[in-house]
């Protein structure tokens, strides 16, 4: 049985098609991965048909008809919750509405994705959750436009299925993400989040700061391999010296090389930050095809 999902993630400045396959001896496989020039401003700004046509004619040209839809948001806002384990999908909706409303001015124009932290011991009844906040109008926006021509099978926000993509290997993990303004460091093991930490960046240095505070005061992770990703991973310099002040290898974030994937094409195995958010998007899509229930680590 051959299984195919198609993902695009879309960033400030690009738009990145990724498509993955996975075959019944469980190996899964990079079909493609490309980048358009297109970012969020151009979707949803004043010549947003243009760039809507064009995705529309990409996609028509590959023949994708369904698609897992991931955005970096221009913004968002992490909380970690408590909710009883034994709640319903919908009061648990309602309880991250409530929570909206002491954390935003103006809650109701926002969405928000979570993912489940690991259980702090056996048989409690209670479970921590990381909320992700983001802005409603982009999704509304780009799912009006795109309905026309393609069907979104998902649509989140970015770190979701990031987060997931890693999780899913069930090995233990340390994600250090730096941006241009914020960062972030997420820590797992056995499939579960342990640990999520967000910083906003008012400096360049702020960025080394965080990094070398998350990695060296987290003693519980101190062994877990770190991946990096974000707009600044592949500053050399940067992961030079956090590496030689930690002692630990800062490795670039490459999920063919995490899941063994086979990738059908000639050009490197490193993808831009962009281009593993669609991949991670695709991966994911396709991993909850294939267990047919959602991921929840």
């Amino acid at each position: 049985m051959n299984m195919n999902c198609h993902a695009c993630a879309i960033d400030a400045d690009s738009t990145a098609f990724a498509s993955i396959s996975y075959v019944e001896n469980g190996s899964y496989s990079i079909r493609e991965c490309q980048t358009l020039r297109t970012g969020i401003g151009e979707y949803c700004g004043p010549g947003r048909e243009k760039a809507v046509n064009r995705l529309a004619s990409f996609l028509k040209k590959k023949g994708i008809g369904t698609l897992a839809l991931s955005i970096h948001t221009p913004c968002f806002f992490p909380l970690d919750t408590f909710c009883s384990s034994t709640v319903s999908d919908k009061v648990f909706d309602s309880h991250c509405r409530a929570e909206a409303a002491f954390l935003l001015n103006k809650p109701d124009e926002f969405l928000h994705d979570h993912i489940p932290y690991g259980f702090d011991r056996e048989g409690d009844p209670v479970r921590r959750h990381l909320l992700f906040y983001y802005p409603m109008y982009l999704f509304e926006t780009l799912l009006e436009n795109l309905r026309t021509f393609c069907s979104v099978s998902s649509a989140t926000h970015y770190l979701k299925p990031v987060i997931g993509s890693i999780a899913t290997t069930c090995q233990p993990f340390i994600l250090l993400e730096i941006e241009q303004g914020y960062a972030t460091f997420s820590a797992g093991n056995n499939g579960e989040l342990e640990y999520f930490s967000y910083w906003q960046l008012n400096h360049p240095s702020d960025a080394e700061y965080f990094a070398l505070r998350e990695l060296l005061l987290n003693s519980k992770q101190r062994q877990y391999p770190v991946y990096m990703t974000g707009t600044l991973a592949g500053n050399r310099s940067f992961v030079k010296r956090i590496s030689h002040a930690t002692g630990k290898t800062l490795l670039p974030l490459n999920l063919a090389e995490l899941h063994a994937m086979v990738e059908r094409s000639t050009r490197p195995a490193y993808h831009s930050p962009v281009e593993t958010k669609a991949l991670s998007a695709a991966f994911l899509s396709l991993y909850e095809k294939i267990h047919s229930q959602p991921f929840s680590p």
